[in-house]
C-alpha cells in the first residue's frame, strides 16, 4: 500500500517537472527559428561575399560583441539610467494625470485633446528642439524618454479607471463610501490589469526613447555608440550595440511582467498564464 506521505512529497517534484517541460516546450520554437535565421544569414554573407560594412555575418557580430563587451556594458549603464529615470517620471505623472482625467469631466475635455496632439507629433522631430531648450546632456535625454513613454500609461490608466464595474460603484455609493475610498478600493484594483498593459508598453519604449535622445543630445550611451559606429562604417559594432539594446528591452519586458504577476496574482490573465 502506498504511503500517503510519499505521494505528498512527490507531488511538488512532479509539478516542478511538468512546469519545466512546459517551459522548455515554449522556448523551443523561438530558439529553433533564431538558429535557422542566423544560419541563413551567415550562409548568405559567406556565399555572396557581402562586405562587412554592408552586412556583417552573425559570427563577426558575436566576435565584436565579446571584444567590446566591457565598453558596451558601460554605455548600457548610461542608457539604462536615463531610461529608468524617464520611465519613473512618466509612470508617476501618467497615472496622476490619467486619474485626474477619469475623475473630472472638465479636465478630460480640456487636457485630453492636447495629449493626443502631442502624441501625434513625431518624436524624432522634437529631439533637436529638446537640445535647444534643455541643452546637451542627461536632462534632454531623460525628458525625451518621458515624452516617449507617458502617453500609453495615461491612456491605459484612463481606460482602466473609466471601466470600473457600474454595479460595484452603485453599491459603494449606496453604502456612503467617499470618492477616495471608491477610487482606492474599487477603481484602482479593477484598473490595475489595464494600467500594467500600458506600463509594459512604456517600459519597452523607454530604452528606445533613451537611444534616440542619445543620437542628438549625448556623448555617452548606446545611442551614441551606434551613431559613431555607423558614421565610421564600423557596422559590426553597430549591430553589436543593437543586440545589446534588444536584449535589454527583452529583460525590461519580462521584469514588467514579473512585477505584474506579483501585483495582481488574482487576475484571470495571471491564472491562465501560470496554468499553461
Amino acid at each position: 500500500m502506498t504511503n500517503p506521505s510519499t505521494i505528498t512529497a512527490n507531488a511538488p517534484a512532479g509539478e516542478r517537472l511538468r512546469k519545466a517541460a512546459v517551459y522548455g516546450q515554449s522556448l523551443l520554437p523561438p530558439i529553433l527559428s533564431a538558429v535557422v535565421v542566423l544560419g541563413l544569414w551567415e550562409a548568405a554573407v559567406r556565399t555572396y561575399s557581402i562586405p562587412a560594412y554592408l552586412l556583417p555575418a552573425p559570427s563577426l557580430v558575436f566576435e565584436v560583441l565579446i571584444d567590446k563587451f566591457p565598453m558596451l556594458m558601460r554605455q548600457l549603464g548610461f542608457t539604462a539610467m536615463a531610461s529608468a529615470i524617464g520611465f519613473f517620471i512618466a509612470l508617476i505623472s501618467g497615472i496622476a494625470i490619467g486619474a485626474a482625467i477619469s475623475a473630472w469631466h472638465v479636465f478630460d475635455r480640456a487636457i485630453y485633446p492636447w495629449l493626443v496632439i502631442s502624441h501625434a507629433i513625431p518624436k524624432v522631430v522634437i529631439a533637436p528642439l529638446f537640445l535647444v531648450w534643455f541643452g546637451f546632456g542627461m536632462t534632454s535625454e531623460v525628458l525625451f524618454v518621458v515624452v516617449f513613454t507617458f502617453f500609453p500609461i495615461i491612456v491605459n490608466t484612463v481606460a482602466g479607471l473609466k471601466g470600473a464595474d457600474p454595479e460595484m460603484l452603485q453599491m459603494a455609493r449606496s453604502m456612503s463610501a467617499t470618492p477616495l475610498k471608491v477610487l482606492w478600493k474599487i477603481k484602482i484594483p479593477g484598473a490595475l490589469p489595464t494600467i500594467f498593459a500600458g506600463i509594459k508598453i512604456s517600459a519597452t519604449m523607454a530604452p528606445v526613447g533613451a537611444v534616440i535622445g542619445e543620437f542628438v543630445a549625448s556623448n555617452v550611451g548606446l545611442g551614441h555608440v551606434l551613431i559613431q559606429a555607423v558614421g565610421s562604417l564600423e557596422t559590426p559594432l553597430a549591430f553589436a550595440a543593437v543586440v545589446v539594446i534588444s536584449i535589454f528591452g527583452i529583460i525590461v519586458w519580462y521584469a514588467a511582467e514579473a512585477l505584474e504577476r506579483v501585483s495582481i496574482p488574482w487576475h484571470a490573465s495571471q491564472r491562465i498564464s501560470t496554468t499553461g
